[in-house]
């Protein structure tokens, strides 16, 4: 069990592959617009790819972002996995009133963690094997999830 705090974007950027490293079978989401997780990158679709088709049949991983723009424009990659993947993987859009949000969590399995404190500054929390620690952010994001919003979907997007 570990916590640390990052302070920089490139500590930041570290912690967000370390985290994905760990999803065992869960991953939940909730960002801007995902553009600063770089999920794009060949290492990180790897890493969810390995995560959709694990082995274990409660595998998922839930998206939720604010601004959908930058995912429907700039992530072949992850619309490629959702139109392989659903309903495995699930992307929403939140609703109007969650803009006002300024927090990003990623939350691997209930027991990893990594909070952004703040959307435009990289000063964020990495928790390690440490439940206790995650649950109140787990509870945010099922907070968040339950507020509903609008599914993405390859069809709903022309692909």
């Amino acid at each position: 069990m570990s916590s640390r705090l990052i302070t920089t974007w490139s500590e930041y950027d570290s912690a967000i592959q370390e985290l994905l490293d760990l999803s065992a079978t869960r991953l939940d989401i909730f960002d801007e617009d995902l553009s600063t997780l770089k999920l794009e990158a060949p290492q990180r679709v790897a890493a969810l790819r390995a995560l959709l088709s694990a082995p274990s049949h409660d595998r998922q991983l839930r998206i939720v972002v604010r601004k959908r723009d930058f995912v429907c424009q700039y992530s072949p990659q992850l619309m490629n996995l959702l139109t392989l993947y659903a309903p495995l993987l699930s992307i929403i859009d939140a609703p109007p009133h969650l803009d006002q949000l300024g927090d990003c969590l990623m939350i691997a399995d209930d027991r990893h963690a990594l909070v952004r404190f703040h959307r435009d500054q990289p000063r964020a929390r990495l928790i390690v094997d440490d439940t206790s620690e995650c649950a109140p952010y787990a509870q945010r994001f099922a907070e968040v999830l339950g507020e509903g919003g609008d599914p993405l979907s390859s069809k709903t997007l022309g692909l």
